[in-house]
């Protein structure tokens, strides 16, 4: 199986159940997003997801707006705070400035 033919895949299921086509970069983007929610430090994420850029904040930081949609209310807001704090404490120790350290 090959990248390409696995995204074309992937988009002929999505289309024809009415999604639109997505980028592979939104594996990407997703598999980060779920490693941070199951508790995997930010600077790990980051290594293994060869994330060389602040984008990586950048989504962690637009996933409040992005979690209500597919979290039911059962979810663990006080994790969720947590994993909050530790990507701003993540974020000030590396310099990113997309918030700011006191």
């Amino acid at each position: 199986m090959t990248h390409s033919w696995f995204l074309q895949r992937c988009n002929q299921i999505w289309t024809s159940a009415g999604y639109p086509d997505m980028p592979g970069h939104t594996f990407h983007i997703g598999g980060a997003t779920e490693l941070l929610l199951q508790g995997v430090p930010p600077d790990i994420v980051t290594t293994q997801g060869r994330w060389k850029s602040q984008a990586f904040l950048d989504y962690w930081h637009q996933i409040s707006s992005i979690l209500p949609l597919f979290i039911s209310s059962s979810a663990n807001s006080a994790r969720l705070l947590s994993l909050d704090m530790i990507m701003d404490n993540f974020a000030c120790c590396t310099n990113i400035h997309t918030v700011s350290c006191a």
